[in-house]
């Protein structure tokens, strides 16, 4: 049984490191405590770069050992783009095949200039396909600079991908957007400066804390003064994480073209649990 959780909101901007944040939390008596929020250039040997930052994320995963990481960002193409080479071979050679973001951005476009979209996009309703004008960077640079080497190096366990082995980290696609939906948060609008993005922080910090997070001041200061939300989304990936424990196995025959995770819907919103 996993009991230590991270949740990442992945960056590929150039100063990656102040934007993507990591947080960590350990679970006890079924609750989540959460034990650190921070921005990437936070982590030993990082900084603001992106070239700088994302070998520093990569060497920290893999000292993680029975760790559960949820990522927000895609870990897959759609299947017209990545072929039937099969997953990892797809990703070992993701540096070949797209020597840039922009080959990547145009491969995952039809003809007409539409987006290519996952099979698991459609069915959770996820806001971006992976090769959108607002999220094909962070899908470039998120397979290219953290799963590629460290799949290559068989330092980590990519689910459902691949079998999942103790010891190592494991590693899942989650999309906090798809999750506050789930938990009928998907409205909110927290992400701004302002009194009124600042209440909605506080609100789902406090939804969140309901469904069973234990989330210390520090952290939770952090979040509320990170106007941008990426604190936050990286608490909400850690609570996904948490949350999929049990649904880990995907059965085969398993879709290679790509598997969101996702809590279960809450009938009714976080709110009905104060009532229960």
């Amino acid at each position: 049984m996993v009991r230590r959780f991270c949740g990442l909101d992945f960056s590929g901007a150039r100063d990656a490191g102040q934007h993507a944040w990591i947080s960590q939390g350990q679970m006890t008596d079924q609750r989540l405590r959460v034990l650190d929020c921070r921005p990437l250039a936070e982590l030993p040997g990082s900084g603001a770069r992106r070239e700088v930052c994302l070998p520093a994320l990569a060497r920290w995963v893999t000292q993680l050992e029975d760790s559960l990481l949820g990522c927000d960002f895609p870990f897959s193409l759609p299947r017209e783009v990545m072929g039937d080479e099969g997953w990892e071979a797809f990703v070992e050679t993701f540096p070949q095949r797209f020597p840039t973001p922009e080959h990547l951005h145009l491969a995952c476009r039809f003809p007409a200039g539409h987006e290519r979209r996952r099979q698991t996009d459609r069915d959770l309703r996820a806001p971006f396909a992976p090769g959108n004008l607002r999220l094909y960077r962070q899908t470039y640079y998120g397979i290219r600079d953290l799963l590629s080497p460290l799949v290559r190096a068989r330092s980590v366990c990519v689910l459902p991908f691949q079998r999942p082995i103790p010891g190592r980290p494991w590693l899942i696609e989650v999309c906090p957007a798809v999750t506050l939906r789930r938990l009928r948060l998907y409205r909110l609008s927290y992400k701004g400066r302002g009194e009124r993005r600042l209440l909605e922080r506080q609100h789902v910090l406090d939804c969140l804390d309901e469904l069973g997070m234990r989330i210390p001041a520090r952290v939770r200061s952090r979040a509320l003064s990170d106007a941008r939300g990426n604190a936050l989304d990286s608490l909400i990936a850690l609570y996904t994480a948490w949350s999929v424990r049990a649904q880990l196995v995907v059965e085969p025959p398993f879709d290679q073209e790509g598997y969101i995770f996702a809590p279960l819907p809450i009938v009714g919103g976080v709110d009905t649990l104060k009532q229960s």
